[in-house]
Parts: structure tokens; C-alpha cells; sequence
């Protein structure tokens, strides 16, 4: 058999035990350089619990904000760098004091509240200074009453004068604020072409994920003076106000007929789910506080969950917008449920993530940012869509489907336009015992009749010709020789007619009134006045013997007649 690995084996055990029994031991047994944690009631002091080793943790786990007291002791050793201050999770309390013990036993303290720390500005943390004494540091000890989160205990450090800011990640979250100001502008811009109200819930989520970045980076600290109570109330509000308004935003984004009434309506109404249970994290306090922050994490859950399934729901029904809601969201959920995992005791202390939820955030808004550029591209095809129909159905409803002119409806929607652009002649066209065509030959050759007429009347640039109704039409023309145009119109119907109805047994001949308005815009009549006396001249034309015109020129109106031409 082989000792040789054996031999070296114990002597790795004998040189471990060795150098554990050359460390300095401190009253509870822990070895310098270690950090542990103990809680304590309220009357409780360190130097109450400081001789009894049973009452220290010295592992990473364990972590409990539910006495009312917690103690954590730092124990240098020789080598250490002699630290200048505390750091932690920034986090709300009651009272925090600071006792720095040296190796010749001389003590000093300092107690703060929690308006007298001072915010970091590159992170989420805290840090006051420890009080001076002369000597070399041995031990360090933090009594924090009335913590909220355990956080505040498992992150807690010393920190020397070598450790400085880190102005390139500062950047870095400069650069991400400023990203997160560009949709802001661009919803706004979008706003004013397409006013969908998802845009402004975007604008809202994004301010609010903008906010929460600035606080919890601890960049807002570089730019104003904020305590821990108007931080912790920023980062709550804008983390409630920017799940509200995601949602809301949801609600609205994703394409009709792919989410049920009540789930759209459950997004809409998670802003009345955050706002309590924000209220209820930020100020209730008394036996509850260890419980509050545990309770406001796992709130946070079904809003999740109600996204998740809201996803799942759009997805399988076929929403597009819902790819990039589901992609921008799911780095968030990821870090979300890490936090919250872990603060409710499924790992040994809470994990902050704050930087890969900084990013995330980032990526949301970029991603989400895009998908209301899509939806909005959507939203304006559909739009240009309807618009193009309405369009046709409009133009159809103004035209005759038999021939293919305008009809009344068209004419008196365009008269004024028409009218403006020159068209100061009407001529109105009968074709004379018509109804005897259709009494004799049928409709369908009654049909072609009108079909042919329609085409002798050649409408042109200058010529607009209209079916009012039977065997009734308009003509509205412009320029010069208008008397004469509309003359040959008229009696090219019945050459046209014999033309392309061969087996009638007369001409199919048309009589005409019209009527001439003068250049002067102080001449105007309305398109029923003007009908009606081409009308008039209709029936004396039909009266004179059918198959002529009768016209007349108006020189006024209100008084005076039109007088014959």
C-alpha cells in the first residue's frame, strides 16, 4: 500500500491546525480577520453578548433583521488595512453605533441616525465614518436598531482610504440615463402623429425606470442632497409607478383581439396593488418590521406571474408586439427573481444584482422602445388601410355604378371646389320618352341607352359630366365655348346611341337647359338655385318640341332675372 499520499495528507492537517493556533483568538473564539454577526433585544448591549460565543454567527449565512437589536463584529488582524469607514447596503433604521476597539483595549464610539450617513454615489450602500482612536484597530463593532432589510447586515464592510469611487462605472450609468432620456423625446414626437395612449404609459414607465436608475446607482447623489428616507421613498415610488405603468402600457401595446377583457383589465389594475403594498413596505414599522421587506418582495410575484401569463396568452393567440415584451422583459425577470429568491432565504443572504439589473432595465426600455416603433408602423398600415377603404367606399358612394359618372351625391360634395376652380356653366341633359325605351326593349337595353349617352357626354379637363337620376344628366364646364361644347355633347347622344343600340326604331334624342354664371365672384348662387333654373329651361325645351337647348346668362341674383340668350 501505497502512504505516501496518506503522509502528505496529515502533514496538510498538522500545518492547517498549526497556523489556526497562530492566529490571535478574540473573546469568542473567532480568528482575526474574521466577520460575525449576532442580534440582541432592545436593553441589550455588545458588551452584554461579547463573552458568549454561542450568540455569534461567523459564517455568511443566518442573516435576521427580526430582534430588535443586530451587532456586527469585524476582527482585524496585524496585516489588515486600518479602515476609516463602514459601508452597507443602504437601507432604512433607527440608530446606528459605530465602536472601534484597538489592541491596547482603548475604545471610541459615535452613534448616528439614519439623516447623519452618507449615501454612496456609485452604488445602492451607505458608509459613515468610524470614530479615531490612536492606536492600532483590533476589533470593530456596528449596533444597528431597527433595520429593514437584512441586506444591511450581509453586506455590511470596512473600507479604507484605498478604496475610491469608480468613476468608470459612473460613467457607464451616466451614459445608461442618458439612453433611457431618448425614448422620452421620441414618444413625445410620436405622440403628436399617432395618439395612442400607450405612448404616454411608455413615457411613464420609462421616467420611472430613469428615476429608479439614477437612485439606486447612487448617481443622483453626485447632483443633489438626499437622506435615506427620500431616497428609499424615490426608489420605492418609481419602482410601484414603473410596474403600474409597464403594465398599463401592456394593456394598451399589444393588438386588439389578442387578450381577454380581464386581462387587460388586471394589468391596468396592478397600480392599485402596488400602491398599498408600497405604503405598507415604506412606513409600517412596530412588530412588523422584520416581516415588511420578506412581504414586499413575494408582492411583487403575482404581478410577475400576471405578465408571464398575459405573454403566454398573446403569444399563442398571435400578437406580434408581444415578442419584443416578452424580450425586454425577461432579463428584468431574471434579476428580479434572483432578488427576490434570495431575500426570502433561498440562498445564504440576499443578492442585490444592482448593476445587472441597471443594465437590464437598459435593455428593456431599448427593446420595448423598438416594439412601439413596430406597433406604431402597424398601427399606421392599418390606418392608412381604413383610410384607403373609407376612400373607396366614399368614391363609390358618389358615383353612378351604372355609368360610372358622378352622381348628385358627388357633385354637391365638390360644387363650392368646383365652382372655385372655374366651372361657371350647368347645363342639365333629358333624353326625351325615354321610359318608352324601356317599356318597349327591357331594361337591359334601357341600361345600355343611358351607358351610351354617358360616353357621348365626354367628360374632360374642362368638362365634368354627372347622372342625377333615370335618364337625367349634368354637365359642368369651364373655359371658353362652353355653350357650344355642351351643344355638341348634347347631340352627339343620339349619334352615339344609334351607334352602339342598333335595332331601335327612332332616335333616342336629348333636349337641355343651361346656364351661364358670369366671371364676377359677387355672382354667386347656390348649386339648388342654379339646378332649378337649368331645370326651368329643361322644361321649356322639352315644351318647344324636345331635342334642343334653351339657355340663359345670369347677370344677377336677389331681384333680378337671368335674361335669355
Amino acid at each position: 500500500m501505497d502512504w505516501g499520499p496518506i503522509r502528505l495528507f496529515l502533514l496538510w492537517i498538522v500545518a492547517a491546525l498549526g497556523l489556526a493556533a497562530a492566529q490571535p483568538a478574540w473573546a469568542d473564539g473567532s480568528p482575526a480577520g474574521s466577520t460575525c454577526h449576532a442580534n440582541g433585544n432592545a436593553t441589550e448591549t455588545y458588551t452584554a453578548i461579547a463573552q458568549d460565543p454561542a450568540r455569534w454567527n461567523c459564517t455568511t449565512a443566518g442573516w435576521s433583521v427580526a430582534s430588535a437589536r443586530n451587532f456586527v463584529r469585524f476582527d482585524l488582524s496585524e496585516s489588515s488595512e486600518t479602515p476609516t469607514a463602514f459601508t452597507t447596503r443602504l437601507t432604512r433604521f433607527t440608530t446606528m453605533r459605530l465602536t472601534v476597539i484597538g489592541r491596547d483595549g482603548t475604545t471610541a464610539s459615535r452613534q448616528l441616525t439614519e439623516r447623519e450617513v452618507t449615501p454612496s454615489t456609485d452604488d445602492w450602500m451607505l458608509s459613515a465614518d468610524l470614530p479615531r482612536i490612536a492606536g492600532p484597530i483590533a476589533t470593530v463593532v456596528v449596533e444597528i436598531e431597527g433595520a429593514r432589510h437584512t441586506g444591511m447586515l450581509s453586506f455590511a464592510k470596512l473600507t479604507g482610504a484605498s478604496d475610491g469611487v469608480s468613476l468608470s462605472h459612473e460613467l457607464l450609468i451616466a451614459g445608461l440615463c442618458g439612453m433611457l432620456c431618448m425614448p422620452l423625446l421620441f414618444n413625445f414626437a410620436f405622440f403628436r402623429v399617432l395618439r395612442e395612449r400607450f405612448l404616454l404609459w411608455h413615457v411613464l414607465a420609462t421616467a420611472c425606470m430613469l428615476i429608479h436608475t439614477l437612485v439606486t446607482s447612487g448617481l443622483i447623489n453626485r447632483f443633489l442632497t438626499l437622506d435615506i428616507v427620500q431616497l428609499s421613498l424615490a426608489s420605492a415610488f418609481s419602482v410601484a409607478g414603473g410596474i403600474a405603468a409597464a403594465s398599463a402600457f401592456s394593456a394598451d401595446l399589444i393588438e386588439p383581439g389578442k387578450l381577454d377583457p380581464i386581462q387587460r383589465r388586471l394589468l391596468r389594475c396592478v397600480g392599485l396593488w402596488m400602491l398599498p403594498v408600497t405604503l405598507v413596505y415604506l412606513f409600517v414599522s412596530g412588530d412588523l418590521r422584520p416581516y415588511v421587506a420578506p412581504f414586499y418582495l413575494a408582492s411583487l410575484l403575482p404581478p410577475m406571474g400576471l405578465f408571464v401569463w398575459v405573454m403566454l396568452v398573446a403569444w399563442r393567440r398571435g400578437s406580434r408586439a408581444v415578442y419584443y415584451q416578452a424580450a425586454a422583459w425577461l432579463p428584468v425577470m431574471v434579476t428580479a427573481a434572483v432578488r427576490i429568491g434570495s431575500a426570502l432565504g433561498l440562498t445564504d443572504g440576499p443578492i442585490e444584482m444592482l448593476v445587472a439589473q441597471h443594465y437590464a432595465l437598459g435593455l428593456e426600455v431599448v427593446i420595448t422602445s423598438l416594439g412601439v416603433f413596430d406597433r406604431l408602423l402597424s398601427i399606421r398600415r392599418e390606418r392608412d388601410l381604413a383610410v384607403a377603404e373609407i376612400r373607396i367606399i366614399e368614391e363609390q358612394s358618389e358615383r353612378d355604378p351604372l355609368t360610372g359618372l358622378l352622381n348628385r351625391r358627388g357633385l354637391e360634395t365638390r360644387f363650392e371646389t368646383l365652382r372655385a376652380e372655374g366651372y361657371r356653366a350647368m347645363a342639365v341633359i333629358d333624353l326625351d320618352k325615354f321610359k318608352s325605351v324601356n317599356d318597349t326593349y327591357g331594361h337591359v337595353t334601357g341600361d345600355a341607352v343611358l351607358c351610351a349617352a354617358a360616353e357621348a357626354l365626354e367628360p374632360d379637363v374642362d368638362t365634368r359630366a354627372i347622372r342625377l337620376g333615370g335618364e337625367e344628366f349634368l354637365l359642368l364646364l369651364r373655359g371658353v365655348d362652353v355653350v357650344n361644347r355642351a351643344e355638341r355633347r348634347r347631340q352627339a347622344i343620339a349619334t352615339r346611341i344609334a351607334a352602339q343600340i342598333p335595332g331601335l326604331d327612332r332616335m333616342v334624342t336629348a333636349s337641355m337647359g343651361l346656364v351661364e354664371m358670369p366671371d364676377d365672384d359677387a355672382m354667386r348662387a347656390e348649386f339648388n338655385v342654379l339646378y332649378g333654373h337649368c331645370d326651368r329651361l329643361l322644361y321649356e325645351a322639352k315644351d318647344a318640341g324636345r331635342n334642343r337647348t334653351m339657355r340663359e346668362k345670369m347677370q344677377s341674383f336677389g331681384g333680378l332675372r337671368p335674361r335669355a340668350a
